[in-house]
């Protein structure tokens, strides 16, 4: 998986939430792809377009203050990046 800018972690795992590859914050992190799986099924109430039809669920953010995952399926694979999220500046008034 190619390194986004202020990646902290990938994941990258199957349908079932088993992981195939893991790398920084997200190292073999089977309970995270476990809950992604299940929220990926709940937005999608169908089988993640993992079965070869267009239709399916594509990309999915989570976003936190500090960081966020980027969620994509693809070749029935679920990509999992965590990243940093730079503060957004203050304004005073």
């Amino acid at each position: 998986m190619d390194s986004l800018p202020n990646q902290l972690g990938y994941l990258l795992i199957d349908e079932d939430g088993a992981v195939i590859a893991s790398n920084g914050d997200l190292e073999n992190d089977e309970r995270i792809g476990g809950l992604i799986v299940k929220m990926l099924r709940t937005a999608q109430k169908q089988e993640l377009g993992l079965n070869g039809e267009k239709d399916g669920f594509q990309r999915m953010t989570i976003n936190y203050p500090d960081h966020c995952y980027i969620i994509c399926v693809s070749n029935k694979r679920i990509h999992i990046a965590k990243r940093l999220v730079s503060p957004a500046n203050e304004v005073i008034a």
